[in-house]
């Protein structure tokens, strides 16, 4: 009977989580990705449990100046500090989904590289990011590209983000 309440308890607990909810567990937890936790976004869509995370290229430039190891990285990726585009990590129920994203700077956005959505039929498309930096509105879109790299379609996200408290430290994937 005692096992069947705490599974009981446990099930019910876990059951009804939102995606603020496995943020707030996985930051007490100190586990997100410390290079991408100036910003957490929420979807409108309460049902949805994915949230993203993301910093600006400028923090990570500025600290590695104020610390002296920015002339130790090499040339190269010392020019690509000095431009600059977000770090982008996304989340589902509180699990990281694939590897870091970079997008760079497009005017009043921020786009990521081309990818192939379908590589049988070679559909491109690329992700894009528009904060409005006075509300922290975001949309993200999915573009679907023509094969030069027009604009065919685009699917859209809205919410909204907020700064990630500096009060634990995180760890998450170094």
């Amino acid at each position: 009977m005692r096992v069947f309440l705490i599974v009981g308890l446990f099930s019910v607990a876990c059951y009804a989580q939102t995606a603020r909810q496995y943020y707030d567990e996985l930051y007490k937890a100190g586990g997100l990705d410390r290079m991408a936790d100036k910003y957490v976004c929420f979807d409108d869509e309460d049902e949805l449990k994915t949230f993203f995370i993301f910093a600006e290229s400028k923090d990570l430039r500025e600290f590695l100046t104020a610390d002296g190891t920015m002339n130790k990285f090499p040339k190269a990726e010392q020019e690509r500090l000095k431009k600059n585009f977000l770090i982008v990590r996304g989340y589902d129920k509180g699990v990281l989904v694939g590897d870091e994203q970079f997008y760079d700077a497009d005017g009043a956005s921020w786009t990521s590289e081309d990818f192939f959505l379908d590589k049988v039929k070679k559909t491109k498309a690329r992700m894009r990011l528009t904060v409005a930096w006075e509300t922290l509105r975001y949309k993200r879109s999915v573009e679907i590209l023509n094969s030069d790299s027009s604009l065919k379609q685009e699917v859209s996200r809205y919410g909204r983000c907020e700064r990630v408290s500096a009060q634990v430290a995180q760890h998450g994937n170094p």
